[in-house]
């Protein structure tokens, strides 16, 4: 190999778990982070995984809790409340319920959409709000896309950290 050529084996993958890639960040990492490098990929295929678990947990705690309102609501052990303390608490579950429901539902469909899909949504969406920003003519950069990408490691990223 010379050293033009890009390597597609960017060697064994770091944790990356800190590595800030949020728009608000900046462009270089999220770019990356939206990439076709394998350790891009991998990352955000774990955080994804984190972040819909952690939205299904949630969800779940919360049905959790209405149930356990309305259960004691339905045994009198909200009776002795101070006025008014059970209707707020029991309409406060029945407003939840739905909302639990909606985020479990959203969670779950967002689970089954393949990384390829996310990213390239990701992508387009970057692209759109570039040229909106004002930068018309920015299209997502090729040389993060495809096996080359690999050649590209996280923008900032040094191997001390």
């Amino acid at each position: 190999m010379t050293d033009r050529e890009p390597t597609t084996d960017p060697g064994p993958m770091p944790d990356l778990s800190t590595y800030p890639v949020s728009r608000l960040t900046g462009d270089a990492a999220y770019e990356w982070y939206l990439s076709d490098h394998p350790w891009a990929t991998a990352e955000r295929c774990r955080r994804r995984a984190a972040e819909l678990q952690y939205e299904l947990d949630a969800a779940s705690n919360v049905q959790a809790w209405i149930e356990r309102t309305q259960a004691a609501d339905a045994v009198g052990d909200l009776a002795g409340r101070p006025a008014g303390w059970r209707d707020n608490l029991v309409a406060l579950a029945e407003g939840m319920a739905p909302l639990a429901a909606a985020n479990h539902t959203h969670a779950s469909v967002e689970s089954a959409e393949p990384d390829d899909l996310w990213v390239a949504n990701a992508r387009r969406k970057l692209e759109t709000s570039r040229q909106v920003e004002g930068d018309r003519t920015y299209t997502y950069p090729t040389h993060l896309l495809g096996p080359s990408a690999a050649a590209y490691p996280p923008p900032g990223w040094t191997e001390s950290r």
